[in-house]
C-alpha cells in the first residue's frame, strides 16, 4: 500500500507543481466504479486514492483552478453515470478532498465519455485545458479512448490529458496510455517506481521566467535483425540491441504505420535477444519496430526493419499470450477434412489425445475460432490435428503462454444473517467464472452455498448475494473456470451475525378465524411468517403464510387459523442462501367453534330447502348438501357461502332431483383443509 500511495502521491504532486504555473484550468477525473473496492495489500484502492488526493490537494497553491468529475459512483450498470462534482475554480482543494471521501464506488467505467465531459466543461475548443484521469480499470462502455484522445487533440486549442493507470498491468495500460499520448500528455503506471519517479522529475513545468531552457531529448540507439521471410502465423525471430527499458518492446505493424499503439503483435524486450513476435495472418510486407518509453514518458520508435510474410497451406495464428481462463482467438488455415480439429495441450504432449480443449474444423467453419485457456499458467501448444483413415497426425503447432489471472473480491466484513451481501469484484470475467459463498473451512471447488456468474453482473464490477441464514464465518471467492480444472483466484472472509425476530398471537383462537400476528424481524425479500402444527420441525409444509415484504409498515399482519382444533405454532422464517432458519416462534391453541344446521327431515326432489344455520361465518365457510355416505370435503351437490346469507334469514338450497338419503353440512374453511362442524340427515322423496 505504501508503494502505491507513494507513486500516486508523487505523480499528483508533480502534476500539481507543474499545473500551478500553467495557464488554464484542470479537471481531475476520478474512477468511482465498483472495481475500486479491489484491495492492494489489504487496503481498498478507493481508500488509497482518497488518502493520496487529500495529501496532495492540501499542498496545492490556493490560486490553482481545479475541478472534479467522477464516474460510476452513483448507479450500478449505468454508462451515463458521469457527474461534474466540483466545477473548476481556485481554492477547491478541500472541497474535492471531501467529495472523494463521501463518494460511493458502485458502477461501470465510462472513462472516455468522462474525459470528453471534462474537456467540454473546460471549454477546450476555446481555452487551454488539462485533464488528469485516475482509473483502475479499462473502458467498458463501448467507447475508444484512443479515438477520443485523438479527437480532443484535433479540436482543442491546447488540450492535454494525463492518465494514471492505477494497478493496471502492462497490457491493460497500453489500452489507456494512448489517450494521454494522443493529446501530448503522460501516462503513469505503478509497475516501476524508479521509472515513474524519473518521469515525474522530468515533467515538472514551471513558468518560463523560472525555468532554464529544456535540453532536447536524446534518443538512445537500437538495432533490429528479424527473419526476412516468415510464413503467416509463424514466429518471427528478432535479434536486437537497445536500451532494454522496463516498458520497451518490439512490435509488428504494416508498412508506413506511424502510431505507437494499435500494433498487430508485440513482445517486451525483457524477453531477451533474440525474441519472437507472432506473424500476422495476411501475406505481404510488414515492419518490426523497437519502441522505447523515454524520460518524457512518451513512446519513441528507435529502429525499424522490413520483412515479408508468405502464404502457407496450414497456419495457426493466435496471441503470444493469453490470461488464464481467457478465450483464445485462433485464425486457422488447413485442409478441413472430416473430423479435423484444433486442440490445446500442455507443453511436451506429443500424443493426439488427452487435449485440454478442442474445436472441430470444417470447410464451413468460421476463419476465426476460439479455445478456452487453462486456469494454470505456463506454456501450452495449439495444434492442427488431421484425422486420417488410419491415424491422427499433428500438421502444425504453435506455442502460447498462459499468464496468471488476477482477481479481487471485496465485501463488508460483517453482515446480518439473511441479508444481502454487496460484492465488488475484479477479474478476468471469463464465460464461466463465478463468485461464491462458502463456509470458512471449505477448501474445494463446488459445494457452494450460493453464487453468481460474473457474466451476469450488470455493471461488470459488482453483484449482490443473499447471506446464509446461519451465523458463523464464511468466505466469498472468485472462481476462475477454464480448460481443465477450476481455480480459486481471490478470497475474502466475512462473518454472519445472528438475526433477531419475534412473533406474537393470542394464546387461543377459534378454528377458521382470522389471527392478528404482531411480528418484527429483518423482513428480507423472501422471509415469511407461517403456521404449522406444534410438532412440525422442518422448513416448508406450512398450513398458511405471508411474506414479510408484503406487510404494511407498523401494522400487524393476518393469517387464517387452521380449521382443525389442536395445538399449533406461528413462526418467523428467515430465508437466505441455503436453507431457511426459524428465528422466532410462539405456540397457540385452536378451539373448535360451535355450529348447527337444520332442515326438514323429508323434502320433495328438486324443491327449495330452507336451511337454518349458526356458526362462525368465516369468509370461506359454506353449507352444502352431499349424499348420506359422503365423507370428504368437496364434491358437494349444492352449497351456499355463509358470507352471502342475509341476517336472521335461513339460507336456501335446491334439493337433489334423485330420491334418497342425504345430509346438509356446515363446512369450516381455515388454513389447511376444511372441517365439518355440523350436519343433519334428511330424505328426498319423489313427487
Amino acid at each position: 500500500m505504501k508503494f502505491i500511495c507513494s507513486w500516486l502521491l508523487a505523480m499528483l504532486i508533480a502534476l500539481s507543481s507543474s499545473l500551478a504555473w500553467a495557464d488554464g484550468k484542470t479537471m481531475i477525473v476520478l474512477d468511482g466504479s465498483g472495481s475500486m473496492w479491489g484491495q492492494i495489500n489489504g487496503q481498498p484502492k478507493l481508500q488509497i486514492a482518497r488518502d493520496a488526493l487529500a495529501t496532495v490537494l492540501g499542498e496545492v497553491p490556493a490560486e490553482m483552478e481545479l475541478g472534479l468529475i467522477a464516474y460510476g459512483h452513483r448507479e450500478k450498470g449505468n454508462c451515463k453515470d458521469i457527474e461534474v462534482v466540483i466545477k473548476p475554480a481556485a481554492g477547491t482543494g478541500s472541497a474535492i478532498t471531501q467529495a472523494a471521501a463521501d463518494m460511493k464506488f458502485l458502477g461501470k467505467t465510462p472513462l472516455s465519455a468522462a474525459v470528453l465531459k471534462a474537456a467540454e466543461e473546460l471549454a477546450y475548443t476555446e481555452e487551454k485545458a488539462t485533464v488528469i484521469l485516475i482509473t483502475d480499470g479499462l473502458e467498458n462502455c463501448q467507447a475508444d479512448p484512443c479515438a477520443v484522445g485523438a479527437e480532443l487533440a484535433k479540436q482543442g486549442i491546447d488540450f492535454t490529458a494525463h492518465v494514471v493507470g492505477f494497478d493496471l498491468t502492462d497490457v491493460q495500460g497500453k489500452q489507456v496510455a494512448c489517450l494521454a499520448e494522443n493529446t501530448g500528455g503522460r501516462y503513469f503506471t505503478a509497475t516501476n517506481a524508479d521509472e515513474l519517479r524519473d518521469a515525474l522529475l522530468n515533467t515538472v513545468v514551471v513558468t518560463p521566467a523560472k525555468t532554464a531552457e529544456v535540453a532536447p531529448l536524446v534518443l538512445p540507439e537500437a538495432s533490429l535483425d528479424p527473419d526476412k521471410s516468415v510464413a503467416i502465423g509463424a514466429d518471427i525471430t528478432v535479434s536486437w540491441t537497445g536500451p532494454n527499458g522496463e516498458h520497451d518492446y518490439i512490435d509488428l505493424v504494416p508498412l508506413d504505420y506511424k502510431k505507437t499503439h494499435g500494433e498487430l503483435a508485440y513482445t517486451y524486450t525483457k524477453a531477451g535477444s533474440p525474441l519472437t513476435v507472432r506473424a500476422a495472418g495476411k501475406p505481404g510486407a510488414y515492419q518490426v519496430r523497437y519502441l522505447w518509453r523515454g524520460v518524457d514518458n512518451q513512446r519513441h520508435v528507435l529502429a525499424t526493419e522490413t520483412l515479408e510474410l508468405t502464404d502457407t497451406e496450414v497456419a495457426l495464428i493466435a496471441p503470444d499470450n493469453v490470461q488464464a481462463g481467457g478465450s483464445i482467438p485462433i485464425q486457422w488455415k488447413g485442409p478441413a477434412h472430416k473430423d479435423d480439429y484444433l486442440d490445446l495441450v500442455a507443453q511436451g504432449v506429443t500424443r493426439t489425445s488427452g487435449e485440454l480443449a478442442y474445436v472441430y474444423v470444417t470447410a464451413e467453419s468460421e476463419p476465426e475460432l476460439e479455445l478456452r485457456a487453462p486456469t494454470k499458467p505456463g506454456i501450452y501448444h495449439i495444434r492442427y490435428i488431421l484425422k486420417g483413415s488410419d491415424q491422427k497426425r499433428v500438421l502444425h503447432s504453435i506455442p502460447i503462454t498462459v499468464t496468471p489471472a488476477q482477481a479481487s473480491v471485496s465485501a463488508p466484513e460483517q453482515v446480518t444473517a439473511g441479508s444481502v451481501l454487496p460484492v465488488f469484484w475484479t477479474g478476468p470475467a471469463s464465460k464461466d467464472d463465478y463468485v461464491d459463498i462458502v463456509a470458512s473451512d471449505h477448501k474445494r471447488i463446488g459445494g457452494e452455498i450460493t453464487y453468481f456468474y460474473t457474466r451476469d453482473s450488470a455493471d461488470g464490477e459488482s453483484y449482490e448475494l443473499k447471506v446464509p441464514t446461519k451465523a458463523g464465518n464464511y468466505l466469498v471467492r472468485y472462481i476462475l473456470r477454464g480448460a481443465g480444472a477450476a481455480s480459486i483466484l481471490a478470497t475474502q472472509p466475512f462473518s454472519v451475525t445472528a438475526a433477531e425476530a419475534k412473533v406474537s398471537v393470542p394464546s387461543s383462537v377459534a378454528a377458521g378465524s382470522v389471527i392478528v400476528v404482531d411480528w418484527a424481524g429483518p423482513a428480507g425479500k423472501d422471509d415469511y411468517v407461517d403456521i404449522v402444527p406444534s410438532d412440525h420441525k422442518r422448513i416448508g409444509g406450512e398450513l398458511t403464510y405471508f411474506y414479510t415484504r408484503d406487510a404494511v409498515d407498523d401494522e400487524p399482519s393476518e393469517l387464517k387459523a387452521p380449521a382443525k382444533a389442536g395445538e399449533y405454532q406461528v413462526r418467523y422464517i428467515l430465508r437466505g442462501s441455503g436453507s431457511g432458519e426459524v428465528l422466532a416462534k410462539q405456540a397457540f391453541s385452536v378451539t373448535k367453534p360451535d355450529a348447527s344446521v337444520a332442515v326438514s327431515r323429508s323434502v320433495l326432489a328438486g324443491s327449495i330447502l330452507d336451511v337454518t344455520w349458526t356458526g362462525p361465518a368465516g369468509h370461506d365457510d359454506y353449507v352444502d348438501i352431499v349424499a348420506i355416505d359422503h365423507k370428504r370435503i368437496g364434491g358437494e351437490l349444492a352449497y351456499f357461502y355463509t358470507r352471502d346469507a342475509v341476517d336472521d334469514e335461513p339460507g336456501q338450497l335446491k334439493a337433489p332431483a334423485k330420491a334418497g338419503e342425504y345430509q346438509v353440512r356446515y363446512i369450516l374453511r381455515g388454513s389447511g383443509s376444511g372441517v365439518v362442524l355440523a350436519k343433519q340427515a334428511f330424505t328426498v322423496v319423489d313427487n
